[in-house]
Parts: C-alpha cells; structure tokens; sequence
C-alpha cells in the first residue's frame, strides 16, 4: 500500500542549482513591476509623516510611526531608476541630470531663505529656538522648519518629472508589447 503521505520531491544542492534553460530573467518584466510601485506611491495622498500615539488597557503609551507618503514615492522612483540605469540612452541622461541640477539649485536657494530667517530673528527667539533643539547648519535644512517641507514639496515635482522620462524612455527602448486576441 503506497504512503499518502510520501512525495517524489527531490532535495538538491542549492548552492549548486541552476534554473531550467526555460526560466529566463525578464528585465522587462522587472522594469514593469518597479514602475507600477512608483504609480502606486505617486497615485496616493502626498503627506508628511507622523507618529500616532495611543494607549493600551494598561495606560501605556504606544507609538506607531505613519510613512511619509512623499518620501515613498521619492525612493520609488530612485529605485526605479536604479533598476533602468543599464537602459539609460543619451536624452534620459541629459534629462534626469538636468533635473537633479535643478534640485540643487531649488535647494540651495530654500537654504538661503532658512539663513535670512535666522538672520532676521531676535536674539532671544534664536536662543528659544535653540533651546527646543532647533539649529542652524550651514547648508542643511531644519526638519521643524517648514523650509524643509517646502523642499521635500519641491523633491517631489523632480521625482514626478524623472518618473516621467523614465517612461518615456521604456517606450523608446520599445518595453511595450502588443498582444493580439482573437476567439
């Protein structure tokens, strides 16, 4: 009488194991999946993050840090365009650099308001600030500002205009296929 339970499943070597000549890698197929994250992340509501506090039975608090919606969309698209950089031709990267100098620039000039602002501040309010652990660093942006936020805002229209060409680029490099239907 054969077991029920018994299988013919063979254990092989992992470290040795190579797939069927059948089962190929699809970069295309990569690409698409990476793109439909970005058209997830950019289709929701773009908002900063935060912590929600609650309590349980016992009056303990609880943390639960909510995503930023921004930022997921900004590493969407980074690793987007990780995944494309081998398909990158002449006119992606002359559009994706152009647009990272612009974000400098965008940047740069955000960091130059915060200054003024710290430079137009009262002494007593500079210290208040400094008190609640609020800061100025050359070149870098406060995160309890709202000059940071106001870059991120800004990170965002570059991220969606990269995104952009990088679709643009997967029709050039012809990703698209058509499929024919018939009964």
């Amino acid at each position: 009488m054969d077991n029920p339970y018994s299988s013919d499943a063979e254990i092989i070597d992992t470290e040795n194991y190579t797939g069927s000549s059948d089962s190929q890698f699809s970069h295309e197929a990569l690409v698409m999946r990476v793109l439909n994250k970005c058209m997830e992340a950019g289709c929701s509501e773009m908002r900063t993050g935060w912590y929600n506090e609650k309590f349980d039975k016992n009056g303990n608090v609880i943390k639960t840090y909510i995503d930023d919606t921004r930022k997921r969309f900004i590493e969407s698209v980074k690793s987007a365009e990780m995944m494309m950089y081998c398909d990158f031709d002449a006119e992606a990267k002359k559009k994706i650099t152009a647009q990272r100098v612009l974000l400098k620039k965008k940047y740069i000039k955000i960091c130059n308001e915060e200054l003024k602002h710290w430079g137009d501040l009262p002494t007593i309010m500079s210290r208040g600030l400094n008190q609640q652990g609020i800061f100025y660093r050359k070149e870098k942006l406060n995160r309890r500002l709202p000059y940071f936020q106001d870059y991120v805002e800004e990170e965002v229209e570059t991220y969606r205009e990269i995104l952009k060409e990088l679709i643009l680029l997967t029709e050039r490099k012809k990703f698209y296929k058509v499929e024919d239907y018939s009964n």
